[in-house]
């Protein structure tokens, strides 16, 4: 029975549910339904696919993630990020628009939940940490300006770029602009301004006109700005036959059924072809949902389990496939207002997915009239968010390598495509951590007087002997930066003839490899024949019994200290000693 709860939380949640719960859950999940809609269908739009393939992901994603995900409110579906991978993965191997393009996009949907399924079995969660905040930063903006970019098009009447790069769509817009449709960039400039002010002034006006109106249900209804937009324009457009006066493009004939579940066909080529593809969207899957979900846990003094929603984002891109959809993640906007409406447990995505089967099966005729150009608004408005100005600042204010990983990453996901982008950033991070690593801070220290605290000698007023050299390595010893370290210690001792012991304190050093027992081998040796003796203090215990076998400690000519006060109250009395004699 743990067990069965341990992997599926959701018969954990059920235990004590109560009325009033599926009473919040009901209400969080028709408040989601109304932004779920409209943007379901714009990021299956962005992707390149039908309009009903947004609906179906969404629908089978919610279904699959409230059984296995560990968040209580995550709302997992299509977003904007991943519909531009899709786009990006899937245009390489079909044309957009054929049959062809909607299998290989449901295909990489299921590589991606089994790579993701795949990552659990091994314990894999830790795979977000190959992805550092000024990658994923970086990444991010950059695909939020691409994505901005794709759609400025669709907002003028014209054509899309025949590649997504920013160099190949900005002069397709240039030449196109004045064959442009006024009609059509009308509709979508004023949704634009519309959903604009919605969220800049409605919230503050409704407060305005009605005082008691809860700040949940006034949240919800700014959020639902989207469907508004999606309502009037195809009221607009269906009442002045804009599709076929002014040739505006219209989403047209979307089916008023669900699809028949299948899975899709992979031959051995396929998983060959796509998994590079899968393993990257997986990855940003993974990353942007848990950071999402773990912000709105914390919120509820809860938390997620990073394993967990391997499983639960597996299932649930592997259902969206078997529904005939593209891979999904976690959505930040469709999660906040999920969390903010007051959503208990994923009794609400489950309301939410009932009531998109309802409106699928009732109202998709009315969707036959909705501008793409209003999509397209809705698209650019939920990317412009991504952009996060404050934080790029802080990125580069702070850290100059991060600031270097971003740049790069940025100029590479807008130069190359999102998955070189990413690659580059992934490369670009590990490079500048093993250069950093190759020098690590290395500081001489002393004692600060009448304490048992040891600082560096350049920064503090301390006592030193100039018989023993303190040094403490702020860094692990392995084979990137032990030349670097011995280079130092020689070069110190060369620099003072009076030198007699090196005492290393080893606070800092989680790990030893083979090149740093080397290192610590031959340095012992060559500093003994000089008369100089290495010591060590401050070991910790991972690391003690890594050596506690090797000949370098059963050969070692200096002492192991437990604290670096201990050694260096011995090291000076050492002297004094032998001074008297």
């Amino acid at each position: 029975m743990h067990l069965i709860q341990r992997l599926i939380p959701f018969s954990r949640w059920l235990k004590g549910y109560r009325s009033e719960d599926f009473v919040n859950d009901s209400v969080a999940g028709i408040v989601v339904l109304f932004i779920t809609v409209p943007q379901s269908i714009a990021y299956a739009f962005l992707a390149g696919l039908p309009a009903e393939m947004g609906l179906y992901a969404a629908i089978f994603a919610l279904i699959a993630y409230a059984g296995f995900g560990s968040s209580r409110s995550l709302a997992v579906g299509p977003t904007a990020i991943i519909a531009m991978m899709t786009l990006e993965a899937t245009s390489r191997f079909a044309i957009q628009g054929s049959p062809q393009f909607v299998v290989v996009s449901m295909k990489l949907a299921f590589l991606t939940g089994v790579i993701l399924l795949l990552l659990r079995l091994i314990n894999f969660g830790a795979v977000i940490s190959f992805l550092s905040h000024a990658v994923v930063t970086g990444f991010i903006t950059a695909a939020a300006i691409l994505i901005i970019t794709n759609q400025i098009p669709a907002i003028l009447g014209l054509s899309p770029a025949e590649s997504t790069e920013v160099w190949a769509v900005i002069p397709h817009i240039v030449l196109g602009i004045t064959s442009s449709n006024l009609v059509v960039a009308s509709v979508g400039i004023s949704s634009i301004a519309f959903l604009w002010l919605c969220k800049t002034q409605a919230e503050s006006v409704l407060r305005r006109l009605f005082p008691g109106l809860s700040e949940t249900w006034l949240s919800a209804i700014v959020k639902s700005a989207p469907m508004y937009a999606v309502v009037l324009s195809i009221c607009v457009v269906a009442s002045f036959s804009l599709d076929v006066t002014k040739s505006v493009p219209v989403v047209g004939v979307i089916p008023s059924a669900l699809p028949a579940m299948s899975f899709v066909m992979m031959s051995l080529q396929d998983v060959e072809l796509l998994a590079p593809s899968a393993l990257l969207i997986a990855m940003v899957v993974f990353m942007e949902s848990t950071s999402i979900g773990t912000a709105m846990a914390s919120k509820r003094r809860e938390k997620i389990q990073p394993n967990q929603e391997l499983i639960g984002l597996g299932v649930a891109n592997v259902a969206a496939s078997i529904g005939g959809g593209f891979p999904v993640a976690g959505s930040f906007a469709r999660t906040a207002i999920n969390n903010s409406s007051g959503a208990v447990t994923p009794i609400a995505s489950l309301v939410t997915a009932v009531l998109l089967i309802f409106s699928l099966i009732a109202f998709a005729g009315l969707f036959y009239y909705l501008p793409k150009a209003v999509l397209a608004a809705v698209i650019i408005m939920s990317a412009i968010h991504l952009i996060d100005i404050k934080d790029i600042q802080r990125t580069f204010v702070f850290n100059r390598t991060d600031a270097v990983t971003f740049t790069f990453t940025f100029f590479a996901v807008l130069g190359l495509g999102v998955e070189s982008g990413i690659l580059v950033g992934i490369a670009i991070s590990f490079v500048l951590l093993i250069r950093k690593s190759s020098k690590p801070h290395i500081a001489i220290v002393g004692r600060l007087p009448g304490t048992e605290h040891f600082r560096n000698v350049e920064r503090h007023s301390v006592e030193t002997y100039p018989h023993v050299l303190a040094v403490r390595i702020d860094e692990s010893l392995y084979f990137v930066n032990v030349r670097y370290i011995e280079t130092f210690l020689l070069n110190k001792i060369a620099d003072s003839e009076q030198l007699e012991h090196i005492l290393l304190i080893c606070t800092a050093t989680n790990f030893i490899d083979a090149s740093g027992l080397e290192m610590l081998e031959t340095l012992s040796d060559n500093l003994h024949a000089i008369g100089v003796t290495l010591h060590l203090a401050e070991v910790k215990g991972p690391v003690m019994d890594s050596l506690k076998d090797t000949a370098f400690l059963q050969n070692m000519t200096g002492e192991l200290f437990l604290s670096a006060d201990l050694g260096m109250k011995t090291l000076a009395n050492l002297k004094s000693n032998q001074s008297s004699a």
